[in-house]
């Protein structure tokens, strides 16, 4: 009887050690400094450029689609609504970079105001 309770005893303490691992503390690998944060942020700000040219690219395309409707055949709707798809999806990719880059740039430290806060996604003006 009192080896079941030891036998027990040190499972369940074995069994805590295992899973309280991942929830210890940060190693020095896992820790960014500040310039991490400002490549990451550098990152962001480059994806967001390359979907921002996309988002204008797909909204040309739909306004082609609009004013020439006539030119696309029976599959012109299907186009319509894949560009339109895609035009909401950027426009959520450009809101995510956007929202990443500041996060990053505040955890960094800089005061500095990010290069891409003069556009705006309503009216679709890159830098």
């Amino acid at each position: 009887m009192k080896t079941q309770k030891t036998i027990t005893a040190i499972s369940l303490i074995a069994a805590l050690f295992f899973v309280s691992l991942p929830f210890g503390s940060a190693s020095a690998e896992e820790i960014l400094t500040a310039q991490d944060h400002l490549q990451i942020a550098k990152r962001h700000e480059a994806l967001l450029k390359e979907a921002e040219a996309k988002l204008v690219e797909h909204q040309a395309a739909l306004e082609d689609y609009e004013s020439r409707s006539y030119y696309y055949g029976r599959g012109g709707q299907d186009f319509q609504s894949h560009e339109k798809a895609n035009i909401r999806e950027y426009e959520e990719i450009v809101v995510e970079n956007k929202a990443q880059a500041e996060l990053h740039y505040k955890l960094a430290g800089e005061n500095q105001t990010p290069k891409f806060v003069s556009g705006s996604i309503g009216n679709t003006q890159a830098n």
